[in-house]
C-alpha cells in the first residue's frame, strides 16, 4: 500500500466491494457547512450594503459634491461608521472565504497549502484591521489642511 492509498483511506474511507468509498470514521466538523452558510448571508448583506453605498455617494450626493467635508460630517454619525466597519468586515471577511475555496481548489498539496493560506489570511486579516481601525479612530473634528 502506498502512501497516496493510505492518505486516501483517510480522507475518503476503506473502498466498499460494489464501488465507492466508507464514510470517514474521523470525527466531522460543521466548519464547511457554516462556512457555505455564511458565504450565503454576507453576499446577500453584500448586495444590501453595496447597493446602498453606490446609490448614496453615486445618485443622492453625486460625485461632483463629494470632498473630504462631506466625508467628514458624515462620519460624525455612529451610525455611518458602524456600517462603513460593517461593509469593510463582510467584504473582507467574504473574500477571504472565498479566496479558501480557490486554494483548497488549486493548491492540492497539504504543505504549500498551509503556506499560502497563511499568508494569505496575514494579509487579508491585516488590511481589514487596518481598515477598521481607520474608520473606528477617525477623528471627523481635524480639519483638513
Amino acid at each position: 500500500m502506498n502512501q497516496e492509498t493510505i492518505y486516501n483511506v483517510a480522507v475518503r474511507g476503506a473502498p466498499r466491494s460494489g464501488g465507492g468509498f466508507e464514510r470517514p470514521k474521523t470525527a466531522r466538523s460543521n466548519f464547511e457547512l457554516y462556512s457555505w452558510l455564511f458565504m450565503r448571508v454576507s453576499g446577500l448583506v453584500l448586495i444590501f450594503l453595496s447597493l446602498y453605498h453606490l446609490v448614496w455617494w453615486n445618485l443622492v450626493v453625486g460625485v461632483e459634491h463629494l470632498d473630504a467635508d462631506m466625508v467628514r460630517e458624515r462620519w460624525t454619525n455612529p451610525f455611518n461608521r458602524l456600517y462603513n466597519v460593517a461593509l469593510c468586515v463582510f467584504a473582507m471577511l467574504h473574500g477571504i472565504n472565498g479566496l479558501r475555496y480557490s486554494i483548497e481548489d488549486y493548491v492540492r498539496k497539504p504543505g504549500p497549502q498551509v503556506a499560502v493560506k497563511a499568508v494569505a489570511y496575514t494579509l487579508l486579516l491585516s488590511v481589514m484591521a487596518w481598515g477598521v481601525f481607520a474608520l473606528l479612530t477617525f477623528d471627523p473634528t481635524i480639519q483638513a489642511r
